[in-house]
């Protein structure tokens, strides 16, 4: 709008004012065609010349005779002021023009927004999703429409899976849980590998869950023992590796845990916590990336109020979600993630 308007003051000088906008449509391009504004303008001299029943037209200044007595002078900051406040209404005008034109304003009138943004949904991911319903957005529409965009595969890429995610997410649970499906499910071969020496008690802790199991074990703390390991294993049909937690804002982790893939193909998953805000997880997001990350698991579905976050963070990122966690149970609180039970976990019954 801003370009516009200095493009009429440049074309027609200073005193240019917008009489009038409107909607048109240019068929020139077939299918393809959007609806564009159409602004006239004109310039506000001192003389114009109105006809009845004909448009306003802009006529070149009439110079004053002699005998006439020069109108007073008007200050120059009283003419700026005028002009800014016109400038600025005129903007206004045409910016809600354009929202009403883009099927934005009508999105937000939507009753069904204040809903979606109570469920913790980006505002600009809610809007967008209105305004392209349009008048059939319903309960049922929005789902509908989300159910063919939200990604989830629990079906993992590599045989062997390392979980990455900050302190305390449920890491070592979850790997826990998984493993516990592998064998008693579906009766395959598992090894269970634990990068986590740091915290009190982790490699005891993964270490009780393989007895368990019956699964073989390995605590390493180099990349070099990492792949000794991974070759120790390699009859597994399933290797997967625990790492130790940090802070997402410790590039140093990150760099340290990209020494440890490096040269062994893994699938990497990002755990994390449903009840994480729309803010911490793109701070997450962006610290783990450059590991590649393959997967999703959002831990601990139980404790969150709301779960619009994970809806909002799988259509930004479009990484497959694989597995909700939504207990503490091993094996039994793990569940494999479809596009109808995210859906119904971020939304619920949407009235």
């Amino acid at each position: 709008m801003k370009e516009v308007l200095a493009q009429i003051k440049t074309e027609m000088g200073p005193h240019a004012v917008i009489v009038s906008t409107r909607q048109v449509n240019d068929n020139s391009y077939g299918l393809m065609t959007k609806p564009v504004v159409e602004v006239t303008a004109a310039v506000d001299y001192d003389q114009m010349r109105v006809a009845p029943g004909k448009p306003l037209k802009a006529v070149p200044p009439v110079s004053m005779p002699d005998e006439v007595e020069p109108r007073p002078e008007i200050s120059a900051a009283k003419l700026d002021i005028t002009a800014m406040g016109s400038e600025i209404s005129e903007l206004k005008g045409m910016m809600q023009a354009l929202l009403k034109l883009n099927g934005v304003e009508p999105a937000r009138e939507n009753p069904l927004r204040k809903a979606l943004l109570e469920r913790g949904l980006r505002a600009s991911l809610v809007d967008l999703i209105l305004s392209k319903l349009g008048e059939k957005a319903s309960p049922d529409s929005v789902k509908g429409l989300l159910s063919k965009v939200v990604h989830a595969d629990p079906h993992m890429p590599k045989q062997i899976q390392i979980i990455v995610g900050t302190t305390g997410v449920g890491k070592t649970t979850t790997i826990a849980k998984l493993a516990a499906r592998a064998v008693l499910d579906e009766g395959i071969k598992v090894g269970l590998v634990t990068l986590d020496t740091f915290r009190i008690g982790a490699v005891e802790q993964s270490r009780i869950y393989a007895k368990i199991l019956g699964v073989p074990f390995a605590s390493v703390t180099t990349p070099e023992e990492l792949r000794r390991a991974v070759i120790q294993f390699r009859d597994k049909d399933l290797v997967l590796v625990d790492t130790v937690g940090r802070s997402p804002a410790s590039d140093e982790h990150v760099g340290q845990l990209k020494e440890y893939c490096a040269g062994v193909p893994m699938a990497k998953i990002l755990a994390m916590p449903v009840a994480t805000r729309d803010s911490e997880m793109e701070k997450i997001m962006h610290t783990f990336a450059p590991l590649g990350i393959d997967r999703m698991i959002f831990t601990k579905a139980d404790e969150a109020v709301t779960a619009g976050t994970v809806l909002s963070h799988n259509l930004l990122y479009r990484t497959p979600i694989a597995y909700i966690t939504n207990g503490q149970r091993v094996p039994e609180d793990i569940v494999p993630a479809n596009p109808e039970m995210i859906i119904s976990m971020c939304l619920g019954e949407l009235q």
